[in-house]
């Protein structure tokens, strides 16, 4: 019987595999000039490289998961299928024709598929592997912002909160950018970058909503007595 693994990877490439696909985040205008983004897809191995493009839309569940469904109208792509070779790269164009006038940023995942991946030569036979790397493309009206709140917060466990987060504003927050400021007493923590894209189990807050996420928090901070701000 064969098997298929599929394998969502949200990093610029993995090696096993020599795919790569840039950018792997971007943001696009509703209409004019700046409303499509051209992503390559880079095949760094020794095999053809079959891919096939699709577009979903991106929404976040009040505890901060993902949810994704298939979109087909709000995209024109090109090319939707083609075959990279060896060491060459290929363009793709995908360009906004959906709503033209956005009161509030819309979210998107790109999903570039490799197809059929035979691992036969790799001692592996019998299984069968697909590979999608999932973009994240945001349309961004002119002059839209995000506001960020914190609705309440509590701790969960020794080294973990929990923390209702709500954006007021009409953009996408992406909290991997923000910078989380705790403070208790004469303490002090700042965590941002890798560090705070490690210690959360939610990454993006959409516009106009409430989404509740899990935070690593060192055990000499507490939520009951600890000041927390959300800085963009």
């Amino acid at each position: 019987m064969k098997y298929i693994i599929a394998f969502l990877l949200f990093v610029f490439s993995f090696s096993a595999f020599s795919f790569e696909v840039r950018p792997m985040v971007s943001e696009i205008k509703p209409s004019g000039s700046q409303s499509q983004q051209t992503f390559r897809v880079y095949n760094g191995s020794k095999e053809p490289l079959t891919i096939d493009i699709e577009a979903y839309n991106l929404s976040v569940d009040s505890n901060g998961q993902e949810k994704l469904a298939i979109n087909d109208k709000d995209f024109l792509i090109i090319p939707l299928t083609s075959i990279v070779q060896p060491g060459k790269s290929q363009s793709v164009i995908v360009r906004y024709i959906g709503e033209p006038v956005l009161s509030a940023s819309k979210a998107y995942r790109i999903a570039v598929n490799q197809v059929a991946v035979n691992l036969d030569e790799a001692n592996v036979s019998g299984i069968g592997m697909t590979v999608s790397f999932q973009t994240l493309l945001n349309v961004v009206p002119d002059n839209a912002q995000a506001k960020v709140i914190i609705n309440n917060k509590k701790q969960v466990g020794k080294d973990f909160w929990i923390v209702e987060l709500e954006n007021k504003g009409n953009k996408f927050v992406r909290l991997t950018q923000s910078k989380w400021m705790i403070k208790s007493h004469d303490k002090n923590l700042v965590l941002e970058g890798k560090e705070l894209s490690q210690s959360l189990s939610g990454k993006i807050v959409l516009p106009n909503s409430k989404s509740t996420v899990r935070i690593r928090i060192p055990s000499q901070f507490n939520a009951s007595d600890s000041d927390l701000k959300v800085v963009l």
